[in-house]
């Protein structure tokens, strides 16, 4: 092992002289590892071994404070890693172990492997201290973060008497890649949150995106890999029971199937039948106290599995206050009513992946909704531009807001770089949009630009997009037309590097819409933030004062029966947010918030708190109060939230989620159990059930419970 580390170290140590990012050798073997989180075979004495690993936070540049080796090899069918991470046992951070959660909290490692070396797009893989999992889709040159995609592979861990180490097996049949490549891009980050720590290799500067591609290291001879024959079947078998007050028990038994063909190493093809989406997780509850519709995002795997292929325009980035304004393709408008219930899905049929300079998402969906188009169909296509930057098209057809056809086509360009004046980011974003619904000519079309510079010290946007009035995306959310828009964003953020301060933030953001027709006003926003503090002990603090116009065209109702008259309102607001360091055992946030609001005053109040009871238990909850004074009367809206989860291992959990709030006066719960086989095959019990209360205390109105077997073969 000392020997193999030994080369393993010059020959890096050599490379990193000549180029510019490192390369590292693909070391084949003929025995796979077993893999249970102990690294002690043999087998990994042949692994090339990384350990030279510098801090992008706290200290840039400095060398990782505690000694981490990472190390890589592959057979025919899997790509290995082993991790090694000396620390004090009793300083680890581990407080999760179920899958797909965040670990944003704990002690854990990350793995991006750009399997095109395309330096734009990469997987995403990362595993904490005691097993928990996690994966996502990169895109963007790491300015994309899909975390909701779930591949198929394998990731045990265990702590140490000097740590904690890992294993992780990744089947090439869970990526696609481009065969004829030897080469491929890596990168390894070590997180310690005990010291605020990140550490990278190759080295990363603090203007990088936190999962930038572009900078990764190269994994050569990378060859003689097999998909098989591409194909997955995953067939599901679905029994349970409904029942609602005053009326007879419904029995249910279905099943369905999910085909998936690699048709290249990296063009995937999926087909669903008679779909069902028993386990996914139910949407936060929202009280809209604006004029306009809740954005909720997607958490079906079907449609979040390959979504980077279908975004259009600027969406993707969570940054920009525009981004959830002008969506020309949203999959939660399919298998879904406008109330979020399931509308349930007959068949659906996708394809998305790359094809040299291609990026393809195509999808069509058929549901069997009572009023309207049952049918759904998307195509988005894009061609790489240079390193990072792309031209694109995207069309629907489908209308799920109406009985009328609805067409929409598009076009976008997006010119991106990550090495201007060295090492920094800068985009400018240019897309247009046409829409044709029958009965609605003229003012049907929507454009936009958008210019970002973000980096670490100085954060700056600039953007403006023009909606039509009769522009209607039917497979897509646009919850305000006939106006233009035009926002922007600037923020320092010096890092002092004393007085326990690791970074001072600090700037403005405005956002000011128009109407398009008679050019009148009608909301403006100033965001002013003198004060933004990350403390090296994890906490963070911040205080901003907001200025607001809204213009309202008519009465305005904005809870139960009480109103807000027709004409202009400006005022201000002050808004405190207060952050712990997550890595306690107890830990939340809180934010308040104060002052005017129309012609009355508002008080909101949102606070979460998490405590880690012990390692199999943990307990979350959420409070959201909206208190307003109106002359023409007062109300609250609250919203209360709460997990209670037990987490028997990372393959065995259940989780509890209750929710209330004021303004439906009912209350929901869902228990999900989730026992994984192995990746892909499970065995899913939930139980969502709906509490009314009227004048008497609640009541069990309705529920489903469901029990899902689902089986994966792969050939």
């Amino acid at each position: 092992m000392k020997t193999r580390f030994f080369l393993s170290w010059i020959l890096l140590i050599s490379f990193q002289i000549v180029l510019a990012q490192p390369v590292i050798q693909a070391v084949r073997i003929d025995t796979p590892p077993h893999i249970d989180g102990n690294v002690m075979e043999e087998v990994w004495d042949e692994a090339f071994v990384v350990s030279d690993f510098y801090q992008r936070e706290p200290n840039l540049g400095a060398p990782v404070s505690k000694k981490t080796e990472f190390l890589v090899c592959y057979d025919e069918h899997n790509i290995y890693f082993a991790v090694k991470c000396w620390d004090d046992p009793k300083k680890i951070t581990a407080k999760e172990m179920a899958r797909d959660v965040s670990l944003g909290n704990d002690d854990r490692i990350q793995i991006i492997l750009d399997t095109y070396l395309d330096k734009r797009n990469g997987y995403w893989f990362q595993i904490g201290p005691r097993g928990s999992i996690g994966d996502a889709l990169i895109s963007e040159n790491g300015a994309v973060f899909n975390k909701e995609w779930d591949g198929l592979w394998t990731g045990k861990a265990s702590i140490k008497d000097y740590g904690w180490e890992a294993e992780v097996a990744i089947p090439f049949k869970s990526m696609g890649f481009d065969k004829s490549n030897t080469k491929w891009g890596i990168k390894y980050i070590r997180h310690i949150v005990s010291n605020i720590e990140s550490s990278y290799w190759p080295e990363a500067n603090l203007n990088t995106h936190k999962f930038q591609v572009s900078d990764a290291a190269v994994l050569d001879e990378i060859k003689d890999i097999t998909q098989g024959i591409g194909l997955d079947i995953s067939p599901y078998l679905v029994t349970g029971l409904d029942t609602k007050k005053g009326e007879k028990n419904d029995p249910k038994l279905t099943g369905g199937v999910d085909l998936f063909y690699q048709i290249t190493p990296s063009l995937r093809s999926s087909l669903t039948i008679n779909t069902d989406f028993a386990e996914t997780e139910v949407d936060d509850r929202q009280i809209n106290l604006t004029r306009f519709s809740l954005h909720f995002p997607e958490k079906r795997d079907f449609f979040l599995n390959g979504a980077n292929y279908f975004q259009f325009g600027i969406e993707g980035d969570d940054n920009s206050p525009a981004s959830k304004r002008l969506i020309p393709f949203f999959s939660r408008r399919m298998g879904l009513d406008e109330n979020g219930l399931p509308i349930p899905i007959n068949y659906g049929a996708k394809l998305a992946g790359q094809h040299k300079n291609w990026n393809i998402g195509m999808l069509h969906m058929n549901d069997e909704r009572q009023v309207g188009n049952q049918n759904f169909s998307v195509m988005r296509i894009s061609h790489n531009l240079g390193k990072q930057s792309a031209i694109g098209l995207i069309g629907t057809h489908g209308n799920a807001l109406a009985d009328s056809t609805n067409m929409l086509a598009g076009a976008d360009m997006k010119l991106s770089t990550s090495t201007f004046q060295g090492n920094k980011n800068i985009t400018l974003a240019l897309f247009g949009l046409k829409s044709n619904t029958r009965n609605m000519e003229g003012d049907n079309g929507a454009w936009g630009a958008q210019f970002s510079y973000p980096n670490d010290l100085v954060n700056a946007r600039l953007g403006h997009h023009q909606i039509g009035k009769n522009f209607i995306a039917g497979m897509g959310f646009v919850p305000r037309t006939n106006i233009k828009e035009s926002y922007g964003e600037l923020e320092f953020g010096p890092r002092p590097g004393k007085w326990g301060i690791m970074q001072l933030q600090f700037g403005a953001t405005f956002n000011y819409i128009q109407n398009l027709e008679n050019k009148n006003r009608e909301s403006r926003e100033i965001n002013l933030k003198p004060l933004g503090i990350r403390f090296f002990s994890g906490e963070e603090i911040s205080y901003s004062i907001i200025n607001q116009y809204e213009f309202l065209y008519a009465d305005f109702n904005i809870f139960q029966d009480i109103s807000i008259e027709q004409k202009g309102y400006e005022w201000w607001r002050h808004e405190i947010e207060l952050k712990t360091k997550g890595a306690r055992n107890i830990w939340g946030e809180a934010t308040y918030g104060f002052g005017q609001f129309y012609h009355g005053t508002r008080e909101d109040i949102i606070m979460k708190a998490n405590w880690k009871v012990a390692v199999p238990f943990f307990l979350g909850g959420s409070f959201i109060q909206n208190h307003v004074e109106l002359p023409d009367g007062n109300f609250t809206a609250n919203i209360y939230q709460l997990n209670a989860n037990i987490l028997v291992s990372p393959d065995i959990t259940l989780y509890n989620f209750v929710q209330y709030d004021n303004a439906s006066k009912n209350a929901g719960w869902q228990s999900r159990f989730q026992w994984i086989l192995k990746p892909g095959n499970e065995i899913i019990i939930a139980w969502n059930t709906l509490f009314l209360r009227t004048v008497s205390p609640f009541f069990m109105d309705e529920s489903a419970l469901r029990l899902k077997l689902k089986y994966n073969i792969r050939f």
